[in-house]
């Protein structure tokens, strides 16, 4: 029995080390997505994540939206309806992601791993709430890349975001995460 016990805390620490040397060597992320959402509505586009704290999803028609972020805002804009909102990144799933500190060492969040059939899963949650909100992200184990993650918002509901044909630590322009400035309507 304390072997297998200790077997398992060798097996959580290898994961939370590749987890970290993950994140360490992880300077820029460009790919391909496909989005499921909790009605099963799926959306294409792409992504690209420069850390610390630039984020851009720029999703294809019919969905048409472009999320972008340099830190401290996540901008969501409606390129149909010429809309856009502002969330603080700190009120997001993504803020875990997006701010520059090793990811495993953050006060106030659980973490938790686990390995099934070559994917291992990190499961994020805030201590603060034991609501059902979190962000599990998913590698493979061999190579160890990112493939995909899953945001729980407050009511259960999960959307699912696929990550495909990743690129990583390219040199990504810093103009891909500023928001579209949408001109003054002249009527």
């Amino acid at each position: 029995f304390i072997n297998s016990s200790l077997y398992a805390y060798e097996k959580d620490q290898l994961i939370s080390l590749k987890i970290e040397k993950f994140f360490k060597n992880f300077k820029t992320l460009e790919a391909n997505f496909i989005q499921v959402g909790p009605s099963g509505n799926i959306s294409n586009g792409k992504i690209y994540l420069d850390f610390p704290g630039k984020l851009r999803i720029d999703y294809e028609k019919p969905n048409n939206l472009l999320i972008t972020s340099q830190g401290f805002w996540i901008v969501i804009q409606d390129r149909d309806n010429r809309t856009t909102n502002n969330i603080p990144v700190k009120s997001s799933p993504f803020s875990i992601l997006l701010q520059d500190k090793p990811i495993l060492n953050y006060e106030n969040f659980k973490f938790e791993y686990s390995i099934t059939s070559g994917i291992v899963s990190l499961e994020i949650k805030s201590d603060a709430n034991d609501k059902l909100e979190g962000l599990i992200l998913e590698f493979s184990e061999k190579p160890f890349n990112l493939k995909k993650w899953i945001i729980q918002d407050a009511f259960g509901e999960k959307t699912t975001v696929l990550i495909q044909d990743a690129k990583y630590n390219n040199n990504l322009s810093y103009l891909l995460f500023f928001p579209i400035d949408f001109p003054e309507s002249s009527n």
